[in-house]
């Protein structure tokens, strides 16, 4: 809210000075971003179109004007060479859902315009971005098929212990995954069966992994890198914290996967059962690898 009238501020004092004879030529023109929005293309079997877009990007004519959170006014000194305005708007990101490494995700394409920028005047913009066209998009579980399971693989010896498919708390759709421990099953670490290959491949910069979930307890994400049939190692990115509700969160595998150069890799969960939360409740969905 404090943002809100901030920026509310700002364009009433910008509206001010209209008023104002002002003959000084580098009074800057303003891009005001309002929202960034994500489309999958659900044609090319991109799946959900869910996103969790913090901050913005954004340069005009090749100059940076910098980042903000959202709504964000940037105001812009108008280089007389140029007779129309290149805009350029990035969508930021919490990698790995730390609020000290936001970063440009390179999953989504900027949004180019060109405009006509006018000193004092506003100029508003609210871009919906997609997947880059080079870009593989793995889904590795949305749930949707509650006949064909993906997290099959148990690695904590206890059957009582898996991941289903529910349709009790679901992000969208019809269903989505759930954990569910108690005080006599306080671990469950569950793999895909489903092995990813070429993430690591001569083309790739880049790998993430893309979820959405809810949970009232802390559990760890990471991958599985197979070297050979019985050669693995587990390597976990990080984790998430309880939430009041579904959030979106984007894990950079880039160095794990680079770092590891296995032949294949397995997403893995891990949830345990801590002493303040009486029963441990996760619910994951639209779980993807995305990558070059």
């Amino acid at each position: 809210m404090i943002k809100f009238y901030q920026v509310l501020g700002l364009i009433i004092a910008i509206g001010l000075s209209g008023c104002i004879k002002d003959n000084n030529p580098s009074r800057p023109a303003y891009v005001y971003i309002e929202n960034v929005f994500f489309e999958a293309d659900t044609l090319l079997g991109e799946g959900s179109s869910s996103s969790n877009i913090t901050d913005v990007w954004v340069s005009v004519d090749g100059q940076q004007l910098g980042a903000n959170t959202m709504p964000a006014l940037f105001p812009v000194i108008l280089d007389e060479n140029f007779s129309s305005n290149s805009i350029r708007i990035s969508a930021g990101i919490k990698d790995n859902g730390i609020t000290n490494t936001r970063t440009i995700y390179p999953f989504y394409d900027p949004y180019i315009e060109t405009v006509n920028l006018e000193a004092g005047k506003i100029d508003t913009f609210r871009p919906t971005l997609k997947y880059p066209s080079n870009a593989n998009i793995i889904i590795v579980e949305d749930f949707e098929d509650p006949n064909q399971p993906i997290f099959t693989d148990e690695l904590d010896g206890n059957p009582n212990t898996e991941m289903l498919t529910q349709m009790d708390e679901v992000f969208e759709g019809n269903y989505s995954g759930s954990v569910i421990l108690d005080s006599a099953n306080l671990d469950c670490t569950v793999a895909t069966s489903v092995r990813y290959y070429n993430l690591s491949n001569i083309s790739a910069t880049a790998v993430y992994l893309e979820m959405d979930f809810k949970t009232n307890t802390p559990f760890q994400v990471g991958i599985i890198a197979h070297y050979g049939p019985s050669d693995t190692e587990v390597l976990y990115k990080g984790g998430v914290n309880a939430t009041t509700g579904w959030k979106k969160i984007y894990f950079n595998l880039t160095e794990e996967v680079f770092g590891s150069n296995a032949t294949e890799y397995s997403v893995v969960i891990r949830a345990l059962k801590y002493a303040t939360v009486a029963q441990p409740e996760i619910y994951v969905d639209n779980i993807k690898l995305v990558h070059f």
